[in-house]
């Protein structure tokens, strides 16, 4: 648990606080695991390095161990022997496209210079394969190094007087579908926040899946496309297996 105070907060007072809340619930604060910072000096929660500058602006980063991690994956595959640029270029694509796609909503500018020399270095070693050409190698770099684009602070916030613990089912349902975007969205809202299956609200407990009725995943018409809890996808799906 991370605890960001203000100037003005009393970090004694914020505990006790914190404490009585989780004691109605069964739990405790670990001490081990808490950390009490200010807000202005910054700290890493979740694969992400949050911090309020001194002018009052939230800002919200890729922190520096996670991008060494993600540029020493993309370099283990590009440095590989065992298989071609094509093979690499599969490998490289769902990672690059993971991490941009997490870190979409933060300041991803300090990360772009860093980003076109991972790539530029990559088209270099894809170029020196004999059967490639320079047209073809920058095909593959596009498959391997797909973009995604990002807004910083995008997200929606919750407002000042709403908890998970209020039963406000309504609000939080509409607020976990903002969350998502494209044709999931778009159905989302015709479907009023519900499971087409279940007919249940949708929680932050379990996620959303887009769902093809008639099973064709290159049939993206609007009638064909529905959203479901992951679990009533996994039972749509099993109901539909024949067996022998």
């Amino acid at each position: 648990m991370v605890i960001i105070l203000r100037p003005e907060d009393d970090a004694t007072e914020i505990l006790e606080r914190i404490n009585e809340f989780l004691t109605e619930r069964g739990m405790k604060i670990s001490e081990k695991k808490t950390k009490i910072t200010a807000a202005t000096d910054g700290f890493d929660f979740l694969g992400w390095h949050f911090k309020v500058l001194k002018d009052g602006r939230f800002k919200s980063y890729p922190p520096v161990d996670n991008f060494k991690k993600f540029r020493q994956k993309v370099k283990n595959i590009v440095n590989c022997s065992n298989y071609g640029s094509k093979a690499k270029a599969e490998k490289l694509a769902p990672i690059v496209r993971g991490w941009r796609n997490y870190h979409k909503f933060c300041d991803m500018s300090s990360a772009k210079f860093s980003l076109w020399h991972i790539n530029h270095r990559t088209w270099k070693v894809f170029n020196k394969e004999t059967k490639n050409t320079r047209k073809s190698t920058t095909q593959l770099i596009k498959k391997a190094f797909p973009s995604v684009p990002y807004s910083e602070n995008k997200f929606v916030n919750v407002k000042g007087d709403k908890s998970p613990y209020d039963n406000d089912i309504t609000y939080w349902s509409e607020r976990n579908s903002k969350l998502y975007d494209n044709e999931t969205s778009k159905a989302l809202k015709r479907q009023n926040h519900s499971c087409s299956h279940c007919g249940l609200k949708f929680t932050s407990e379990e996620r959303v899946h887009l769902h093809h009725i008639d099973g064709n995943h290159n049939n993206w018409k609007t009638k064909n496309l529905v959203t479901v809890h992951e679990s009533c996808h996994d039972y749509i799906h099993m109901s539909k297996e024949v067996i022998f």
